[in-house]
């Protein structure tokens, strides 16, 4: 077998292994906390929220999660944020959900400071049930309490919280149940990219990678190598001197 041969079939080698690695390496990356993001409904651990997301599914509750603001859902949605970054209300955007409130919006909040914008902007008089506090806001309502008792491990030691939520949920009688994940992560890192779910990101990036080892590998195998050749510059004269030079050899000769 010629040496271009074994090139070839080398190639066919390193490529895919290099690709298996990189794939290995990016699902390390990506999977680097086992346990998931902390309040995230897809995150069994201890820091999750898929008991109560899960619970909900299993009793027939319309349950999704949701990556949009909330102001652009229907006014018969229930929208439950858990600990959000206080990041994306600013004046504005608060005004906006409290509008949506009043047209007839629900909304669960859930967080773990006991005063945030939102407690500041409540302008009804709420009453207690159990852990939380129901707030009455034009044709809507607003549900306030405490996110660190609707983690898994709370959650398995205490069913109360999610035992109340639930009751909510069916006095409301809400079409549909929204985890508003949105607003979960910083207004900083809000791009088009981190909106996507996490297998959806996994796959880009490795396609990327795949993209650019084929380009790396095939860029070089564009035909033949050409052979370089470096032109010899010629003086101006060369010729009178190859003449010269020749008459001289004439002249030598014998006769």
């Amino acid at each position: 077998m010629d040496k271009m041969g074994r090139g070839r079939n080398l190639g066919k080698i390193i490529v895919p292994a290099l690709i298996v690695i990189i794939a290995a390496i990016v699902l390390h990356v990506f999977n680097g906390n086992h346990d998931g993001d902390s309040f995230a409904v897809n995150t069994t651990g201890e820091r999750g929220a898929s008991l109560l997301y899960d619970t909900l599914r299993h009793m027939g509750y319309p349950a999704r999660v949701s990556r949009r603001p909330i102001n652009m859902g229907a006014a018969n949605h229930m929208y439950i944020l858990i600990q959000p970054h206080l990041s994306h209300f600013d004046d504005a955007k608060l005004e906006a959900v409290f509008d949506w409130i009043n047209s007839g919006g629900q909304l669960i909040f859930l967080h773990n400071n006991p005063m945030t914008v939102f407690d500041a902007a409540i302008p009804a008089r709420g009453a207690a049930f159990g852990s939380l506090t129901v707030y009455e806001i034009g044709q809507g309502i607003l549900v306030r309490g405490r996110a660190d008792q609707l983690l898994n491990i709370n959650l398995m030691d205490e069913a109360d919280p999610g035992v109340r939520i639930e009751a909510v949920l069916r006095s409301q009688n809400a079409q549909r149940v929204v985890f508003a994940e949105y607003y979960q992560t910083p207004l900083a890192a809000d791009t088009f990219f981190n909106s996507l779910p996490p297998i959806i990101r996994l796959i880009m990036v490795q396609l990327g990678l795949l993209a650019a080892i084929v380009i790396w590998y095939v860029g070089k195998r564009f035909g033949n190598p050409i052979p370089y050749y470096q032109e010899q510059e010629r003086e101006e004269n060369e010729h009178v001197h190859a003449l010269a030079r020749l008459y001289m050899k004439t002249r030598r000769k014998p006769k």
